[in-house]
């Protein structure tokens, strides 16, 4: 990283956190004898029944069929990273080579020495890290308790006996982020649980040598290294997360980590932080909402909390992500990195369908249905506009139409780190389909050019200047500066008006539906002299396009028909861009650009 970069990262952290930085610092001298320092630490016995699992003749069909086949491929090699890109790797795989490549990252390197931020040949970390969340390993367990397959938990023990022996405590890839290790606690804690749930006795004799291999060092590394200041987003979550499995699941671990009511506790603080009162996550990116949630829905079932406003917070939560995703064709805003906690769904690739089913209350979320028992109580049923004011974010579901419209911040803390220049975009779907996008994520580390790209202003239909915005300013893959402040909200009796101030000039976008086959959309800008002002409609991979006079386009999709014409627009422009709709995928998208001065009316007509 330039030294730019660490001058405004040191920016971002206040006092006591850069006092933290080098306690952390000094800790790292330590970190070669860690592990046989922990050797000695016991677990102790488990809990029956943390967490929590139901009645295994209760499961669905469908579930026990998608299980059986997911093992049979996870068992020859054949894995589906982030739900959607199939690789084969060897059994066990090879736990430092990238999964997409040849790159194999040392193992025997302590951790705080290699830089995960920057590795060779547009490697992405995130990729390595996916293949070490263990939830191919979980997802065989449940085949193996549902199905009575005990070859099928023999192997994933195979595979976490050869994990362990490969990554020692401290070393390695795998250890370089506090939350993997987290994340792995509470897969793990998942695993043990249903390995124990088969009562197979020869496993749970090499289940109990496991627990102590994985827990113990897992659970101290984490509480040494805990997410501080500027860095205590979703990390922080999960490693609290992880941390309260491991010790409702081990109760003697109290003794050596923290307390569960304590950790509780905290848990609860990220949770008023990170989700604003109305539900909406702070993050302002639409996947890691559900990932920040879900992290915090497993905590609250493990301390069996059903009261306080951290709980009311959680249910608000729920409501917000029903309304705000779209099951088919999601098309999140802000950052997604398809990251999964515990594989509770019947199909990594339809998550969020899955999980807005579920907590609708409708049968295509039977799978978490039969995991997690009765959903907290959320509707996105409405009629016309749904606002969540404190956090800027706004639906429309009527005649046919999905919209969301996008006013909020830039995101969470002095970093915003998963935000993007979305300020007053609008994604639009007719029925199923998506028409108008939100072009995605693309990648982090290894991706850092077309992550750029994507979450600049310049990819969505927010009206700008010509020229594009000068501000906020990307320092690197998670670091933005000079964040523009709040836009305002307005439902005006079936009007929505998203407004902001930014760099000197007010800019108004207007949406309406209109006869219910129409939307309006209306930009204008204000303050300083006259000027151009700009928007591009990135649409979805799939929509054809093709000019049908000097301001107008005929869209087509899957026999369907739209019509675009843009009013006191000077010039009309068709372009190729770039859209991923999931971690790592590129597509190209079309793009029409629109420029006029000061207002450009934007009429989409279904035909």
């Amino acid at each position: 990283m330039s030294i730019g970069w660490y001058l405004h990262r040191l920016r971002a952290m206040s006092p006591p956190e850069l006092w933290h930085r080098v306690t952390e610092r000094w800790k790292h001298r330590s970190d070669a004898g860690f592990a046989a320092r922990v050797r000695p630490v016991k677990t102790g016995e488990c809990v029956p029944g943390v967490p929590h699992l139901p009645e295994a003749g209760d499961a669905p069909p469908s579930l026990k069929q998608r299980l059986a086949k997911d093992a049979i491929n996870l068992r020859a090699g054949r894995w589906h990273l982030f739900g959607w890109r199939e690789v084969q790797l060897a059994c066990p795989p090879s736990w430092h080579r990238d999964p997409l490549g040849d790159l194999v990252t040392p193992k025997d390197r302590l951790a705080h020495r290699l830089n995960h931020r920057s590795l060779p040949a547009g490697v992405d970390v995130r990729t390595l890290w996916e293949i070490s969340r263990w939830s191919e390993m979980v997802r065989l367990a449940m085949h193996g308790w549902l199905n009575q397959d005990a070859a099928a938990i023999s192997t994933a023990q195979d595979w976490l006996e050869d994990w362990v022996q490969e990554n020692p405590v401290g070393y390695g890839i795998h250890w370089t982020s506090p939350l993997e290790a987290g994340l792995r606690l509470i897969n793990f804690t998942w695993f043990d649980a249903l390995v124990h749930a088969g009562g197979d006795s020869a496993l749970l004799e090499r289940q109990s040598r496991l627990v102590q291999q994985v827990v113990v060092p897992h659970a101290l590394w984490v509480w040494r290294y805990l997410s501080f200041g500027s860095s205590a987003n979703n990390h922080l979550l999960g490693e609290l997360a992880g941390l309260l499995h491991a010790v409702k699941r081990w109760p003697d671990l109290e003794a050596v980590v923290c307390p569960a009511g304590r950790l509780w506790s905290e848990v609860e603080r990220c949770v008023l932080e990170q989700f604003a009162p109305d539900g909406g996550n702070r993050e302002q990116a639409l996947h890691y909402h559900l990932f920040a949630w879900e992290m915090a829905w497993h905590c609250a079932r493990l301390m069996k909390v059903e009261r306080g406003e951290p709980w009311n917070r959680l249910l608000r939560a729920a409501s917000f992500f029903a309304h705000a995703v779209q099951p088919t064709e999601p098309w999140h805003y802000g950052d997604s990195d398809d990251a999964e906690v515990v594989p509770l769904c019947l199909d990594r690739h339809l998550a969020e369908g899955e999980w807005q089913a579920w907590l609708m209350g409708q049968p295509t979320g039977e799978s978490l249905r039969f995991w997690l028992g009765t959903p907290p109580k959320a509707s996105a049923t409405t009629s016309g506009w749904w606002v969540a004011p404190d956090s800027g974010m706004a639906t429309y579901e009527n005649h046919g139409w999905k919209l969301r419209v996008d006013a909020s911040l830039l995101g969470f803390g002095a970093m915003a780190a998963h935000g993007h220049g979305d300020a007053l975009h609008v994604s639009v779907w007719d029925g199923e389909l998506a028409l108008i996008i939100d072009p995605g994520t693309g990648g982090y580390y290894g991706m850092k050019e077309q992550r750029a790209a994507l979450a600049a202003w310049e990819a969505h239909n927010g009206p700008q200047p010509v020229g594009g915005f000068q501000t906020p300013r990307r320092l690197g893959t998670f670091l933005l500066l000079d964040h523009h402040v709040a836009p305002r909200l307005e439902d005006e009796s079936g009007r929505l008006t998203a407004s902001l101030q930014h760099e000197g000039r007010d800019w108004k976008r207007s949406v309406m539906i209109v006869g219910g086959g129409r939307i309006c959309i209306e930009d204008a800008v204000t303050g300083g002299s006259a000027f151009d002002l700009r928007t591009r409609w990135h649409l979805a991979p799939e929509v054809e396009v093709t000019p049908a006079g000097e301001a107008e386009f005929l869209l087509r999709r899957q026999g369907r028909r739209w019509r675009v014409s843009f009013e006191d627009a000077t010039s009309c422009t068709l372009m190729t861009g770039m859209a991923s709709r999931r971690y790592g995928s590129f597509e190209d998208c079309q793009v029409i650009e629109v420029v006029g001065e000061l207002n450009i009316k934007s009429v989409w007509t279904r035909e």
